[in-house]
């Protein structure tokens, strides 16, 4: 409970069973473009997050946050469940969960949030390191879904359904000039923008057409398969991690990355590592130093680019990503 609203949250790792799952929608990549059929929103590299804020019998609202692989994550974020309990209610919303330092998006500081589960932790983050909740479309509304309106449609029922607050805010949406707003978003140090399709409706759980990512520098969701002992300082944890997609079942080895860990990150991914005695990769590096894990784990790197044999070039660790499943990283996000 929050300041007797009675805000409903369930324990970590716990699916919400209230209602079926709704699995975000997802974009598919491209180039800038200029579309009057179209809009163009900001790319918020954070947590994609599904809300749903319901009214009990008894009056109190109960808040239910997801990832996108339908795990609660409410206790984490206590701010946003207060005010989309006061700013919300009978409704379904997506968006995406950042926090912004300076104004903009930080890594660093909403991978605290995230690994977060200590209550009093919890606490203190929610008022040092307040987090945002960028909604960007509606899903059910007054309880009923809308998800078969086309967008234009949702953006005015988002509108009616959703009361904004300092941390609670609806996504801009711009009209027609994608090819300006991309180069506005750059200048604005922001990570990228959005094209959707004005008549689309919402295709929960599918990687749809009628949204196009269009991003300034290449980030890549990857599997760890295995590692390279760590020497000196790092000889407790790692020296580099050996990553892949998968392609028709198979996991493809791309490359190995080993810049860009804290000290905190280097122990919490070490302390996870499963070992296995073969190579969960189809084409194994050929390297005698490899120790091979489960592929289990997800990571977000940035590169510079592909090289024309399928590798990463200059390959830095940006994050862990506990919220995809290592079957979302496919090869396709390569070419």
């Amino acid at each position: 409970m929050i300041s007797g609203i009675g805000i409903a949250m369930e324990l970590p790792g716990r699916k919400i069973m209230e209602m079926n799952p709704v699995k975000p929608m997802l974009a598919v990549s491209g180039q800038p473009f200029d579309s009057a059929e179209w809009v163009f929103e900001p790319k918020i590299d954070g947590t994609r997050c599904i809300a749903k804020v319901s009214q009990g019998v008894s009056g109190k609202k109960g808040v239910h946050l997801h990832n996108r692989r339908l795990f609660e994550i409410t206790y984490r974020y206590p701010e946003l469940a207060l005010a989309l309990a006061q700013g919300a209610s009978g409704c379904v919303l997506d968006g995406e969960i950042a926090v912004f330092l300076e104004g903009k998006p930080s890594f660093s500081a909403l991978a605290e949030r995230d690994h977060q589960s200590n209550k009093l932790a919890i606490d203190y983050l929610s008022h040092a390191l307040p987090a945002s909740y960028v909604v960007f479309d509606v899903l059910y509304a007054q309880g009923k879904s809308v998800m078969d309106l086309p967008l234009r449609e949702r953006k005015k029922v988002l509108q009616e359904e959703l009361q904004e607050s300092e941390i609670v805010t609806i996504a801009d949406s711009f009209p027609e000039k994608g090819e300006d707003y991309f180069q506005a978003a750059q200048k604005m140090g922001i990570e990228g923008i959005v094209a959707k399709r004005l008549d689309s409706c919402y295709e929960p759980g599918k990687r749809s057409q009628n949204w196009i990512k269009i991003k300034k520098s290449l980030k890549l969701d990857l599997v760890i398969g295995g590692y390279i002992p760590g020497k000196g300082a790092r000889a407790p944890y790692f020296g580099g991690l050996l990553l892949g997609a998968y392609s028709h079942g198979l996991l493809q080895y791309v490359g190995r990355v080993g810049s860009g860990f804290t000290d905190k990150e280097l122990a919490e991914i070490a302390a996870a590592f499963s070992p296995m005695n073969l190579s969960p990769f189809a084409n194994a590096p050929a390297t005698t130093e490899a120790r091979w894990i489960e592929p289990l784990m997800v990571v977000q790197v940035s590169v510079l680019e592909i090289t024309t044999g399928g590798h990463l070039r200059a390959p830095v660790f940006l994050r862990t990503r506990d919220d995809k499943e290592p079957q979302e990283c496919t090869i396709d996000q390569l070419n």
